[in-house]
């Protein structure tokens, strides 16, 4: 278990630092507007308005987390595969459905992410 915990942490330490190398390249490369948050916004006003959900239940499933166990899903897998199953489930509609995602839409996404991912996708269940 404790080599397993390494590896995975390793992998989550190198994408952290992937992540910030391009982040600072897309600063310094004399592009206007091309960040990550701004062509993360772009995209999702567009057709991927399930990102800003994505990112707070992540946010709330790392970072927050309930330890009551009212919430706890009988499968730890059952939040992740619900998540999945949002995110396609909004491609969809979008690619059918025009309408306009002003900043509140969006920001009202990831709060409800954020209370998704602390509540029912939470590390912190006593077992």
């Amino acid at each position: 278990m404790e080599e397993t915990y390494e590896i995975v942490t390793a992998i989550m330490a190198t994408f952290a630092a992937l992540y910030v190398l391009l982040e600072v390249f897309l600063n310094v490369n004399g592009i206007d507007d091309d960040t990550s948050n701004i062509l993360l916004l772009e995209a999702s006003q567009k057709k991927l308005f399930f990102i800003p959900f994505a990112l707070g239940a992540i946010l709330g499933h790392l970072f927050l987390g309930t330890a009551n166990a009212d919430f706890e899903m009988s499968s730890s897998l059952y939040p992740v595969i619900i998540l999945f199953a949002l995110a396609i489930a909004t491609y969809i509609f979008a690619r059918f459905v025009e309408f306009e995602k002003p900043i509140w839409f969006l920001s009202l996404l990831l709060v409800l992410g954020l209370i998704y991912g602390h509540l029912f996708w939470s590390m912190n269940y006593v077992t």
